[in-house]
């Protein structure tokens, strides 16, 4: 054992989580990372591939807006369908099972040759990605030592962003030469290269295993900290007052104390949260273009949002854990409100918008980031991915009504100005019902 450890029977978690981090930690949290940027390239995969596909198969805006949403149908299975996996049986056979589900849905989306094919392919992909929306952010929350863990979790959340960067590029070389299905089978072909990678690498997360105690926990449990160089224990630790043998995720979290937390706070809040956060995420691009008359700057607008996204999610992670994870949400979740009416007053204008776009990206991500951790704060280790799980099922259905609301609304006679300072006040709300959750975790 290394030098200077704490001696057998004090909390693994806690020597994991006192220490610098090593090797296995970095690895464990690496492959969170690429997950989730793989995430980012399947969620945008069909959008990419849109005006080829439409072209091809001779379909209407109607029917390819509803091919797009079979993917956020899928994303809220997924939450909601797997996330209780993850807290029952173990973040690890979770997490490979989506990767599972991802590659297999881009391969049926890749060889499919009608809407029906497709729409299978997209909503077996979404429930793989919806399924890792609380695993791996968690997973690298768990094995991140506390002066990393709030910035681990941030660049598992930043790495979306890279993916769908990478997804742009993919498209413009392969489209030419491959058509539109190159697109998928790159995609599906780097899930399938990690599942692999994730099979040898990948650990069963150490709060599953001391809190919810599977059949052989402790033989696993002393196989996992061997590999992190942590001393072994001789016997596991009591389980949780709220836990008991035999007992499940799904019917834990539905005792009081824990169904008021996430349905009077948090369910609320994440709905609002995402409410305003898909409008402009989905309505930003084409007013741009709108406004300016060009397409180009549209899509150049997007792109600088996603590089501001992938600094605000690193720099919001880092100060979670400085200034404190609600001191970051109610500065991000503010900015976003004034950077949402903001952005209404200058649609046309490109110098403004070339300031605009990066903050507003740095202001979703460093929010998400925040927001990602108020939530998984809020529940006891055996219970964070279901609690994660259930509040990222009520964000989809935010994340479905807001852009629909905000097109209503662009259809009035409003103007785009008062629509985004309407569109933005959710976000000053998601940030008031977000005060008022727990914590169940000491810390700030």
């Amino acid at each position: 054992m290394s030098e200077g450890l704490p001696q057998a029977g004090t909390d693994p978690r806690d020597v994991l989580r006192g220490r610098p981090m090593n090797l296995q930690q970095y690895g464990v949290v690496a492959i969170c990372v690429l997950i989730n940027m793989i995430d980012g390239y399947d969620i945008l995969a069909l959008a990419q591939a849109g005006a080829a596909l439409k072209r091809e198969w001779g379909m209407s805006d109607a029917v390819l807006g509803t091919l797009l949403s079979m993917n956020l149908v899928g994303m809220a299975l997924g939450a909601l369908g797997v996330s209780p996996v993850a807290d029952q049986w173990g973040r690890r056979p979770a997490m490979l099972i989506c990767l599972t589900l991802m590659s297999v849905g881009m391969a049926v989306s890749a060889v499919s040759s009608g809407f029906w094919t497709m729409a299978i392919g997209r909503l077996i992909t979404g429930v793989g990605i919806g399924g890792m929306t609380s695993t791996a952010g968690t997973m690298a929350l768990e094995y991140a030592n506390v002066r990393w863990r709030e910035f681990a979790t941030a660049s598992v959340a930043s790495a979306y962003p890279v993916g769908t960067i990478i997804g742009a590029g993919v498209a413009v070389a392969v489209l030419d030469s491959y058509g539109w299905r190159g697109i998928f089978w790159v995609g599906a072909a780097l899930s399938a290269t990690l599942l692999p990678i994730a099979l040898l690498w990948l650990p069963e997360s150490l709060d599953f295993l001391l809190t919810r105690q599977p059949k052989g926990a402790l033989e696993t449990t002393n196989k996992v900290l061997r590999r992190m160089q942590v001393p072994e224990i001789a016997a596991l630790p009591e389980r949780p007052a709220d836990s008991s043998e035999g007992s499940t995720a799904l019917g834990e979290i539905m005792q009081p104390v824990h169904r008021n937390e996430l349905l009077f706070k948090l369910f609320i809040a994440h709905a609002l949260n995402m409410f305003a956060w898909y409008f402009i995420i989905n309505w930003g691009p084409p007013l741009v273009a709108e406004a300016t008359a060009s397409d180009e700057t549209g899509a150049r607008y997007s792109a600088w949002v996603s590089y501001g996204g992938i600094v605000g999610g690193l720099a919001g992670g880092y100060l979670c854990g400085r200034a404190g994870v609600k001191r970051m949400m109610w500065i991000t979740m503010i900015s976003l409100a004034v950077l949402i009416a903001l952005f209404g007053q200058f649609t046309g204008n490109q110098q403004a918008l070339w300031v605009i776009a990066p903050l507003m990206g740095a202001a979703l991500f460093g929010s998400a980031v925040a927001n990602w951790l108020t939530i998984a704060y809020a529940f006891p280790p055996h219970l964070r991915a279901t609690g994660l799980g259930f509040a990222t099922t009520a964000g989809r259905v935010g994340s479905i009504f807001g852009p629909i609301v905000g097109g209503a609304l662009l259809d009035t006679d409003l103007g785009v100005g008062i629509v985004c300072l309407l569109m933005g006040l959710p976000a000053i709300l998601a940030a008031l019902n977000y005060t008022r959750a727990r914590r169940v975790e000491p810390g700030r």
